[in-house]
């Protein structure tokens, strides 16, 4: 299960989309592994292989991969939340596709990596990837996520 909500963002320029995923949910449509490097100080590179359990078929699936990170704290001055300081966790800061799949059959490997930029108070402890599958009209079919390790 995941839980998608629109948020301001500490700069108020624009929202932020929160993804939060259940604790211990393994997806039933895919299950990979994942390794991390950080070839700079300033990119992450995740690279993520595994089996499909399912057929993709019809107009395909893409398989999206996000960087997200929890402890945030947001200060509104304005609006309903005036006052308020509101705690956000699970904010989607950055968004890849990893691949397209099109009429693929159960139990093929899917493999790939992404690389993201990372921001300047950026912290790993604070931070995780969440990989979701979902078909042109953005429909999930499944997900799973990786907490960043400690020594990334």
């Amino acid at each position: 299960k995941y839980h998608v909500k629109k948020v301001p963002s500490p700069s108020r320029h624009f929202s932020v989309t929160v993804i939060k995923f259940d604790e211990c949910e393994i997806n039933l449509f895919v299950q990979l592994q994942a390794t991390f490097q950080r070839p700079t100080t300033d990119s992450l590179q995740v690279s993520l292989t595994g089996a499909l359990r399912t057929k993709v078929e019809g107009d395909g699936a893409a398989v999206m991969v996000a960087l997200y990170e929890s402890g945030l704290v947001t200060d509104c001055p304005a609006g309903e939340n005036k006052g308020r300081v509101l705690a956000n966790d699970f904010v989607v800061r950055r968004l890849e596709k990893l691949c397209s799949l099109k009429d693929t059959s159960a139990k093929k490997t899917v493999t790939g990596s992404v690389a993201f930029a990372l921001w300047d108070s950026f912290n790993a402890a604070k931070c995780g990837v969440a990989v979701f599958v979902q078909n042109n009209s953005h429909h999930i079919f499944g997900s799973q996520s990786f907490q960043l390790p400690d020594d990334i």
